[in-house]
């Protein structure tokens, strides 16, 4: 019998959330594209007997009580009116809640729908989305605007139409940027109140590097020589850091620039190879299918 402090190696994948229903005010689900789940006082409550870790991308928006998960074996408490980030494959374990009251809403997002949101990367802030559990603290009008997003995301999971995935990816897209508003915002109002660690400037010098070159270079050993340290040691700040490896965060920029070229430029596939420095198409064709299940031209043809 496995002990309370013992790890499940095996990732949870989205489907296996689901026993979430049995202790949700309101529950949705949209396939396997997000889970979204109301949790309050009058609900049992999820117990999970061993850390797990999920692999696609967690949000928790605290509105009352006071949350305490174990994430990494860190102990990250989510207070009252604000937003907790868990990245991918990241080791976590609900602990308990404190207050009067509990209200909090989960939403679980698989990485596939992640990859498939047309978000510009070149505006993501990332001082929140790049820490491995950040929790962003607003006010309860900023909240209440955040949960509305979550509302409307509840709602297209439980009227079926032909348009669903669409409208979801438009709701959580929209729902990011406003998170990247609040949090560069807050950047704004106290920037000395932050701790600039050698770590974070490392990651942030990266990701302004990839945003620079991902359509020319893929090699992590590129970025290295630029920031002046070795490819073992970026690989090490950035998957300590963000919760995702430096490869993975490369991936992400040329697979969103690959997306945008494939449905928005009018380029043929051999094209958009050239243009994103693969060596051919059928090169450019196992990278996309490997990280989309699709090749370009299913893709493309959607």
């Amino acid at each position: 019998m496995k002990s309370k402090r013992q790890l499940d190696e095996s990732p949870l994948r989205l489907s296996e959330i689901a026993r979430l229903k049995t202790v949700s005010d309101d529950y949705s689900h949209l396939g396997q594209d997000y889970i979204l789940s109301h949790i309050t006082t009058n609900t049992s409550h999820f117990y999970a007997p061993v850390a797990r870790r999920f692999d696609g991308h967690t949000m928790i928006i605290g509105v009352k009580g006071t949350i305490k998960i174990t994430i990494d074996l860190d102990t990250v408490e989510v207070p009252p009116n604000s937003v907790l980030f868990v990245a991918p494959e990241r080791v976590f374990k609900p602990i308990d809640w404190e207050g009067d009251e509990l209200d909090a809403y989960l939403l679980f997002l698989s990485n596939r729908f992640v990859y498939d949101l047309n978000i510009d990367l070149n505006a993501v802030n990332s001082n929140i989305f790049t820490s491995a559990k950040s929790v962003l603290t607003l006010t309860s009008d900023k909240v209440a605007l955040l949960i509305r997003y979550f509302e409307m995301l509840h709602r297209n999971a439980t009227e079926q139409n032909p348009y669903n995935r669409y409208i979801a990816r438009a709701l959580m897209s929209g729902a990011a940027y406003q998170i990247m508003a609040y949090g560069e915002e807050r950047d704004n109002i106290a920037p000395t109140s932050r701790t600039h660690s050698r770590k974070l400037t490392y990651v942030q010098t990266f990701l302004r590097l990839v945003r620079t070159h991902h359509r020319r270079e893929r090699a992590i050993g590129f970025y290295a020589e630029k920031m002046f340290i070795s490819p073992k040691y970026l690989s090490l700040i950035i998957k300590d850091a963000t919760g995702r490896s430096a490869a993975e965060w490369i991936d992400q920029y040329v697979l969103q620039e690959a997306k945008n070229l494939l449905r928005y430029s009018g380029k043929n596939v051999q094209q958009v190879a050239y243009e994103l420095n693969f060596t051919n198409q059928s090169s450019f064709g196992k990278y996309f299918k490997h990280l989309t299940g699709l090749s370009p031209t299913q893709f493309q043809n959607r």
